[in-house]
């Protein structure tokens, strides 16, 4: 099936957003997505985008990128900072070549902040400053992330009640700007925005019931460390990458590195690992259930696959 041009009378290319918390299976379904209906996919994972973080982001493999054509994957290292401004541009790059080759593109992940990037655009903000964050990040471990909270309270008190204690990145970004610049995030964000692409996007959004998702995040961390993540971590700390992965605090990497240079036990830290990301699903949930206006189906429901087909036919129309 080519790429469908909007039927609002436009011609607005056409695109689809797959997206959920990590461990609810979106992923497998974009790939069957773009398999049947002739697509490519653009990931919109924080953590997919860094090489050699394979095991442990649930990377797709080598086998299924030969077979559908993936982007943003693999596209920056470790060590570097990547903004959502950059991954926006990417992504929109990705969209573009893949309308002019008639496929349609199925953007999958559940990086809030990637995905609103490129839907709805992002302010023009100063560039990350690696030792300010660096030193925001030691405030975080050492005084805990409401003594930022309480910090942004009084600096930005509008970006205080939209970014909650528990968003480390965003608080950290928000001081961060304020710290730059003399000015509020929230000032800033009210002003130009970079470009956005004149694509009409279909959100469906897939969520298991939470039990039921806490369930697989635990099963899938145990797959991944059977699989060699704790191997994957020791080699990514033996050439000297293990600050870069605390710094960014990459969850299910972070922990296990904890453990390796003799802080906590192996145990604890894949219990961390799951824990952590029980917190994260949290965390997306929250942000889709309130920014993203997306049809939510259960991957253990009956007929859910022929309904999310049903939904992308009609929408293709």
């Amino acid at each position: 099936m080519t790429s469908r041009k909007s039927s609002d009378g436009n011609n607005r290319p056409r695109a689809i957003i797959i997206c959920g918390p990590t461990g609810s299976g979106k992923s497998d379904l974009g790939f069957a997505l773009a398999e049947k209906y002739g697509g490519r996919i653009i990931s919109a994972d924080s953590r997919q985008i860094y090489r050699r973080l394979d095991i442990g982001t649930a990377k797709p493999s080598l086998e299924d990128r030969a077979r559908i054509i993936h982007y943003m994957i693999d596209v920056a290292d470790i060590d570097e900072v990547f903004t959502a401004r950059r991954y926006s541009a990417m992504a929109m790059a990705a969209i573009n070549e893949t309308c002019a080759e008639h496929d349609i593109p199925f953007i999958v992940g559940g990086a809030g902040l990637y995905l609103a990037a490129l839907t709805r655009g992002i302010f023009e903000g100063p560039s990350a400053d690696p030792n300010l964050r660096h030193d925001l990040e030691a405030e975080a471990d050492k005084a805990g992330q409401d003594y930022l909270h309480r910090q942004l309270s009084r600096i930005d008190p509008e970006a205080a009640r939209r970014i909650s204690p528990g968003d480390r990145a965003r608080l950290i970004r928000a001081l961060e700007v304020f710290r730059l610049t003399g000015k509020k995030i929230s000032e800033l964000q009210s002003r130009g925005y970079y470009e956005r692409l004149d694509t009409e996007f279909l959100w469906i959004g897939v969520t298991p019931e939470r039990k039921r998702l806490y369930e697989r995040i635990n099963r899938r961390v145990d797959r991944m460390v059977t699989s060699g993540l704790v191997d994957e971590i020791a080699g990514l700390k033996n050439d000297g990458l293990g600050n870069s992965i605390k710094q960014k605090r990459i969850v299910g990497y972070y922990e296990i590195l904890e453990a390796l240079e003799g802080l906590i036990t192996m145990e604890e830290a894949i219990d961390l690992v799951k824990q952590h990301s029980r917190n994260y699903a949290k965390r997306q949930l929250t942000w889709f259930r309130h920014q993203a206006c997306a049809k939510w189906l259960d991957p253990d429901a009956n007929h859910y696959y022929n309904e999310v087909s049903r939904i992308i036919d009609d929408y293709l129309k």
